[in-house]
């Protein structure tokens, strides 16, 4: 199973982009693992550059992919329920799973509405390159659990 970021811009803090090659470099010694960026909408209407980058994240998608769209309204859960959900993916073999990770307006209703699943990270409003980070630790974390390993106490 390889698990993939999909997600608009680049990460400026060289802070956090560090953090993401940990966490991805980690996880990747379980699975394979491949992070996309892809470039921010132009325009200037909010709904615009939202579906502008939705298109650009729906086209960088792989075929059969099971989606999962990180969004403000999605489902919460613990790091435990995340590591049952990737476990039972790995169970039914998934051949790749998608997370999408919007711009600063969040992600296009469409791409939303279309992904198999929508997560949330937190009630809390977080920096969408904040949110890449945390979404790179907590499927590090996932694997961790599903492998007993003793990074999550």
């Amino acid at each position: 199973m390889k698990l993939s970021v999909l997600a608009v811009g680049k990460i400026k803090d060289r802070r956090l982009v560090g953090l993401c090659e940990e966490y991805r470099d980690r996880l990747g010694h379980h699975v394979p693992v491949e992070e996309i960026e892809v470039k921010k909408g132009g325009g200037r209407q909010r709904k615009q550059v939202k579906e502008e980058e939705g298109q650009r994240l729906s086209s960088a998608t792989p075929d059969g992919a099971l989606t999962v769209a990180m969004s403000e309204d999605g489902k919460q859960m613990t790091s435990v329920e995340m590591a049952q959900s990737v476990n039972r993916w790995m169970v039914e073999g998934r051949k790749e799973i998608v997370f999408y990770i919007g711009g600063a307006y969040g992600l296009a209703g469409q791409l939303r509405g279309s992904a198999n699943q929508r997560w949330s990270l937190s009630k809390l409003t977080f920096p969408h390159d904040v949110a890449r980070m945390l979404l790179w630790e907590q499927l590090y974390r996932s694997m961790t659990i599903i492998r007993g390993e003793p990074y999550h106490k």
